[in-house]
């Protein structure tokens, strides 16, 4: 006997076009590069970056310091309403364990551009799990919010976490009263370390193919 819990149509962000993701990109002027699950589509002239770095967020011990990392986000999501932004996090966006991923609602992330999950191999070399297929998934994919998942142990796979790690760090000046979590969640304004520049995010679901790549916009 079968019995069927739920039902709901797999939403696809395939805008139509077929799109080229360029081969020639100076390695200076990438920020990361995915190959699997890759949707269709572009993301442009990207300001700020919201940023979880996987080891410092690993380090908090209580949930309740993991859970206040997915609060300030939500705030940060207020505070940037006007700008283009992604959120870049460990593990799956939206999980309701607090030690796979940052556990925002899409209420804490509505007005992001894209959210990318970072998958670190574990110690046994499985790979994470990430938002593909989850309710959560399809509710970015109907809001047009580009779900990507980057896998930076992946051979093959470009991902600059100095970059992430040296620049400048924005968080107390969006949300002065949020300086405990300065080691752990960052907000970068891209044009104000990169000379002008922003991120563009460009993925070729035929290619299987994404890149993010710093660029000037005239």
């Amino acid at each position: 006997v079968l019995h069927l819990l739920q039902c709901r149509p797999q939403s696809s962000s395939d805008q139509g076009a077929r799109i080229e993701v360029p081969v020639d990109t100076p390695r200076q002027d990438t920020l990361f590069t995915a190959n699997t699950m890759i949707p269709n589509g572009v993301v442009d002239r990207i300001r700020y970056i919201v940023y979880v770095d996987p080891s410092q967020y690993a380090r908090l011990a209580p949930p309740s310091e993991k859970l206040e990392i997915a609060r300030a986000i939500g705030r940060l999501n207020r505070a940037l309403e006007d700008e283009r932004f992604i959120l870049i996090g460990p593990g799956r966006w939206g999980s309701s364990n607090v030690d796979l991923g940052v556990k925002v609602t899409y209420a804490d992330v509505f007005n992001s551009k894209m959210l990318v999950e970072l998958g670190y191999s574990s110690a046994g070399g499985g790979m994470p799990e990430v938002s593909y297929g989850t309710h959560f998934f399809q509710d970015l994919v109907e809001a047009r919010i580009f779900p990507l998942a980057v896998f930076p142990d992946q051979e093959g796979v470009l991902f600059d976490r100095r970059f992430l790690a040296e620049a400048p760090n924005l968080l107390t000046r969006l949300l002065p009263d949020q300086a405990a979590s300065e080691g752990v969640l960052k907000v970068i304004d891209l044009p104000a370390v990169r000379n002008g520049q922003m991120l563009e995010v460009i993925m070729s679901s035929e290619q299987s193919r994404a890149l993010a790549w710093f660029r000037r916009y005239d």
